[in-house]
């Protein structure tokens, strides 16, 4: 066995504990949707299952992650490019479903939470692939800024799966379009004369 296996051998133990959190509360967050299945896929919930489906990635892409590094005695090439492959595919999925907010309701997507949302896991999908052309090269010491990464993944999905838990108890919400046409048809309606 060479000395970059060895190396990689040396992180099972972190991403066994990584990848079964991430599988443990993935499971639990699809229970949680599939008991409210009826808010999810309420017409008016657009938003929530934009939250649901970042989520349910963001969990995804951190056992996808622990499961490359598990794989016995990978090399360069063999580590470098599935990481490289997942990086860009979470990154490709953060943009889409960050555009998909854009014609939503503002009741999950508001100001504070578009940087916990979608750009926290922009920076960690692009660290991730800086990370894996340094594995592609020989490179180990980026591994330690791995555990950086996995963990704000950890706990940012954790933090939006809470959330969308807490927002499915909400009543819908009309989306802005319904909103903006309902006063447009208020205001512009002819007000009734009062009679005495």
């Amino acid at each position: 066995m060479d000395t970059f296996a060895i190396t990689i051998n040396g992180w099972h133990d972190f991403y066994i504990l990584i990848g079964t959190a991430s599988a443990t509360l993935l499971g639990l967050l699809f229970v949680s949707l599939s008991l409210n299945i009826n808010a999810i896929s309420h017409p008016t919930s657009v938003d929530l299952r934009a939250l649901a489906e970042q989520t349910f990635s963001s969990f995804i892409f951190v056992l996808l992650y622990a499961v490359i590094f598990l794989i016995p005695n990978q090399g360069e090439m063999g580590l470098g490019f599935p990481l490289l492959g997942v990086g860009g595919i979470g990154l490709g999925s953060t943009v889409i479903h960050f555009l998909m907010t854009r014609s939503t309701q503002p009741r999950v997507w508001g100001g504070s939470n578009i940087a916990r949302r979608f750009i926290t896991p922009l920076i960690c999908h692009g660290m991730l692939i800086i990370i894996a052309l340094t594995i592609l090269f020989g490179e180990t010491a980026g591994l330690y800024w791995l555990v950086s990464v996995m963990i704000i993944l950890l706990v940012i999905s954790s933090f939006n799966a809470w959330d969308l838990l807490l927002r499915l108890r909400e009543p819908a919400q009309k989306p802005t379009n319904e909103l903006r046409r309902e006063h447009l048809e208020k205001s512009t309606s002819p007000n009734p004369k009062r009679t005495h």
